[in-house]
């Protein structure tokens, strides 16, 4: 019984330690859109406040050269079938040898022109002046194709087509630099990067183990669960991140619900002849979130159905019963557990991303057995965010 149990351990012990394969990046198709190089003396292009306090950022190569490269490749609608050209963007130290490689989900960008790709230079990207390598993909509804609804918080989707942009970097770093790409990764992302670093952590955990190894992933302020954050809006009547209406379009798009959107929505976003204002939630010209903000205000109230905000039991009957399934299927913490170390953060005071987001996630997945570390910092959605990038830029000095 011994020797059985012995050899039984040492046969799992050389299973575990079975090197991984390198990601496939054979027939991969790609297209470079833009480039660029970037040092330390342009961080201003990321972001103001970096040129402004560069004299501080003591710890950070000022020799270091990096090429920012906007690229497109293939990938598919949240279908799982439908192809489609989407884009992102990825940072590469070019004079220094790379640390590894960072998948790197941006904020949410709802208004037109803002993606990655198009922007090159996105605050998210400051690791590259690490030495990381940086992929950032631009997600459906965004980029190459910003003419679509975007698929918001649709799991499976979000970790599809990360993983598509990660091959494609692949792809195009080895035919430009012959950098082969490791295996290994660590996943980061802020509010709506919060939840698509969740969800591309899951999708490479249960798809791509074999090719992929999650270091640790680092998540902030995100949307886990969307009947726990729809719950939350309802009860507090705040929102000062006006995405909640391009979340139930692309919904409504992406899973054929035929919504009657009259029965949905109210006030400025149903027009006088009783349509919804379709062009300010997608397309060349949709609105950004302060552009909604603007239009719709702070209260959900202001735009949301009456029967929004009665319980899911008393949502029966109603059109937002049409919704409850879809919000059930992209529910990151259920069905699920996360193999890497997840470090999670949320602001007390968040109006844009209800704290119970993240609450309700915690208990599920350690409860499936996750290794978790949360902490809830005070604060609001932005200032949280700025520590949140600061913790990890200190993180990886």
């Amino acid at each position: 019984m011994k020797r059985t149990l012995f050899f039984l351990t040492l046969s799992m012990w050389l299973i575990g330690c079975t090197p991984l394969d390198s990601i496939d990046i054979e027939d991969v198709w790609y297209r470079v859109l833009d480039e660029n190089y970037v040092d330390f003396s342009m961080a201003g292009r990321f972001d103001p406040a970096l040129g402004d306090r560069s004299k501080y950022f003591f710890f950070v190569d000022k020799s270091l050269l990096i090429r920012v490269t906007a690229i497109e490749y293939e990938t598919v609608l949240p279908d799982n079938k439908t192809p489609v050209i989407a884009s992102g963007v990825l940072y590469h130290p070019l004079n220094k040898k790379s640390r590894g490689v960072f998948d790197l989900m941006p904020t949410a960008r709802l208004g037109a022109g803002v993606a990655g790709s198009e922007m090159l230079y996105a605050i998210e990207g400051v690791l590259a002046f690490k030495s990381y390598t940086i992929l950032m993909p631009d997600f459906i509804g965004s980029g190459s194709s910003d003419y679509l609804p975007m698929p918001f918080l649709m799991v499976e989707n979000t970790g599809r087509v990360a993983y598509d942009m990660r091959r494609a970097a692949a792809k195009y770093l080895w035919d430009k630099y012959r950098y082969t790409f490791p295996v290994e990764t660590r996943i980061m992302g802020y509010s709506l990067g919060g939840a698509a670093a969740l969800a591309t952590q899951k999708y490479y955990e249960k798809h791509h183990a074999n090719t992929i190894k999650v270091k640790e992933v680092f998540t902030g302020s995100g949307v886990y669960d969307l009947p726990v954050a729809f719950e939350a809006f309802a009860k507090s009547g705040i929102s000062e991140f006006v995405a909640i209406p391009s979340a139930i379009y692309g919904l409504n798009h992406y899973y054929n619900l035929n919504l009657d959107f009259t029965k949905i929505f109210t006030g400025n976003l149903i027009s006088k002849n009783g349509h919804l204002k379709e062009d300010w939630l997608f397309g060349p010209h949709r609105l950004s979130a302060p552009g909604l903000t603007y239009e719709l205000g702070r209260e959900v109230r202001n735009y949301m159905h009456p029967d929004f905000f009665k319980s899911m039991e008393e949502q029966k009957g109603t059109e937002f019963e049409k919704l409850h399934q879809a919000f059930m299927e992209n529910s990151i913490s259920e069905g699920w557990r996360p193999k890497a170390p997840i470090n999670m953060i949320h602001a007390r005071l968040d109006a844009c991303v209800p704290v119970e987001c993240t609450e309700t996630a915690v208990k599920k997945l350690r409860k499936a057995g996750a290794n978790i570390s949360f902490m809830i910092y005070p604060g609001n959605h932005v200032s949280v965010g700025i520590l949140y990038f600061l913790r990890l830029i200190l993180s990886f000095i």
